[in-house]
């Protein structure tokens, strides 16, 4: 007699997970539908129960009851060189595509680093039924903007956008303070001659946080020999354009004390330049990032930067997406920062 095969697991339900969970089948409808109305330890249950039953929404159904995808695009406007160099968005595709997979969402990834690429992304955004869309790095001759907004699509950007945040929803790390902070920081450990190397001009590190630096030294009146900015240079973020932009700046400034730069990968190319004239950092001159990017803690010297919060800028990312979504709010999220200090800056720190 042959042997009777084992029946196939059951798979699992919303009720399921309503019983592990402990809460009704209707919250945890709720919370698969974008999380409306459901309370944070009720979602931290129902979250520990998916994982725990193994529960996997059937994504078709949801769409004839909803009429939604489940589906976010993630538009980063680089060609996909800059796109995999830069630690930040590896950073910022990690969180924010986890904080999707909390509310059962799922992520994909667009790069619209040219014209035709633009073009194919706006196509993609038209046909593919998603739900939403989050942008960064937007670069204003693409039109991405205009492009998303065109189809009808929810739109939340990374960073405040400039010349456009009164119509674009966004969620920014606080840029300003972000530099406010860099600049009292230099200031107080004796920098008088400042110099800043920007992002580009389109972006807030090419336009928010140059000019907070600049603002904060103008306002500082910490000695008699008064604190000046002498300098600023734009780079593209790329250590490279850092290293260039430094050994400009050090030419026609060979007295400068301190640089700050728009992110670490440029800092990281100040230090270079630094380095190849025979200058030591801190020890001649003090060199302060933005970012805490990878590497900020690992690579010599430890660079001083400002801390981004990558997870909360993320979650707010997904949660003003979801108002917009639902209700059509439009909202704009400014997340705190924090001043990380070491050896760059402050010999001897760890």
């Amino acid at each position: 007699m042959a042997e009777a095969q084992p029946k196939p697991a059951r798979r699992p339900t919303i009720s399921d997970v309503a019983r592990r969970a402990g809460v009704s089948t209707g919250t945890v409808s709720r919370y698969l539908n974008g999380g409306r109305w459901v309370s944070a330890e009720s979602t931290k249950a129902i979250t520990r129960a998916i994982r725990e039953t193994g529960y996997v929404a059937n994504s078709t159904a949801r769409r004839l009851r909803t009429g939604r995808s489940g589906t976010v695009a993630f538009v980063v406007d680089e060609p996909p060189a800059r796109f995999f160099e830069d630690p930040n968005f590896e950073a910022l595709v990690i969180e924010v595509g986890q904080a999707l997979a909390a509310r059962d969402q799922t992520m994909v990834l667009l790069l619209a680093g040219d014209e035709d690429s633009a073009k194919r992304a706006e196509m993609f955004l038209r046909t593919s039924g998603v739900d939403g869309a989050v942008t960064a790095s937007a670069q204003p001759e693409h039109l991405l903007f205009e492009r998303i907004q065109a189809a009808n699509i929810p739109l939340v950007n990374v960073g405040s956008p400039a010349g456009a945040d009164d119509r674009i929803a966004f969620v920014a790390a606080d840029d300003r303070e972000g530099a406010r902070l860099m600049a009292e920081h230099l200031l107080e450990r004796g920098a008088r001659e400042l110099a800043v190397i920007a992002g580009p001009e389109h972006t807030p590190g090419g336009i928010l946080r140059p000019a907070a630096f600049v603002e904060a030294v103008e306002a500082s009146a910490a000695s008699d020999l008064v604190p000046r900015v002498v300098a600023v240079e734009h780079g593209d973020y790329t250590t490279a354009s850092g290293r260039e932009a430094a050994t400009a700046i050090l030419r026609a400034h060979p007295r400068v004390d301190a640089f700050f730069a728009a992110n670490d990968r440029m800092a990281r190319g100040v230090i270079e330049a630094l380095h190849a004239r025979g200058r030591t950092v801190p020890g001649d001159v003090l060199v302060g990032g933005f970012d805490d990017s990878v590497g900020a803690e690992s690579d010599a010297p430890r660079l001083t930067t400002v801390r981004q919060d990558f997870r909360r800028i993320a979650e707010e990312l997904v949660d003003a997406l979801g108002k917009q979504i639902d209700g059509g709010v439009r909202t704009n999220v400014v997340v705190p920062v924090q001043l990380v200090v070491r050896e760059s800056t402050t010999p001897g720190t760890h």
